[in-house]
């Protein structure tokens, strides 16, 4: 007999599947399969930017602790499974928001980045991406009732907005640092959320 409490994709699962779900111990829990994706777009931006411009001492630094990062949240959410107890209901228009958002996102990096070129600072691109990718996160907590989402948002867009504006008055390596760490931001959230206890 399934419990009311539990969602409709939830119900057709087999007892033992279904019992692991709302345990929120299942390795296929949408929280797994979505951290995974932020997990990799960490790793994307602490290894696509910085290149030239950030000193080879501190790149190399931040790319160690961006896989060490990586490799603890893989661990605790796959390997090892924490209990992430029951997924929320998400919004009745959690899929719409979800679509909204990214394709927002989208809009807004190819918007500001042709703003950035015509103003020369293509330097700056990587901040305002982090900007961008941090932003779009919030709206998710909202669809799928998860706070680590909106915390997540605001650590990589602030870290974004920090390393624009240092871009934008400083020039390089701001715009490319920036990005580096909103990665770094955006891994250590993840693993901090990961680990939590609950």
């Amino acid at each position: 007999m399934s419990n009311p409490r539990d969602l409709a994709w939830m119900e057709r699962m087999p007892d033992p599947q279904r019992r692991r779900m709302h345990e929120g111990r299942h390795r296929a829990d949408p929280r797994r399969v979505g951290s995974s994706i932020a997990i990799v777009g960490g790793l994307v931006f602490a290894w696509s930017y910085g290149t030239d411009a950030v000193s080879e001492a501190w790149l190399l630094a931040l790319r160690i602790v961006a896989v060490a990062l990586a490799a603890l949240c893989v661990w605790r959410l796959f390997l090892a499974p924490a209990a992430l107890g029951a997924p929320a209901t998400p919004h009745r228009f959690a899929w719409l928001l979800y679509l909204g958002s990214v394709a927002a996102m989208l809009a807004a990096i190819a918007g500001g980045r042709a703003l950035l070129t015509g103003v020369d600072a293509t330097h700056a691109a990587g901040s305002w991406i982090a900007v961008c990718v941090g932003l779009h996160f919030i709206p998710f907590a909202w669809a799928f009732r998860e706070r680590m989402l909106a915390r997540l948002g605001r650590v990589v867009a602030a870290a974004g907005i920090v390393g624009l504006a240092l871009a934008l008055t400083l020039g390089e390596p701001w715009g490319e640092l920036g990005a580096v760490v909103a990665g770094v931001a955006q891994l250590t959230v993840l693993a901090g959320w990961a680990l939590a206890r609950r």
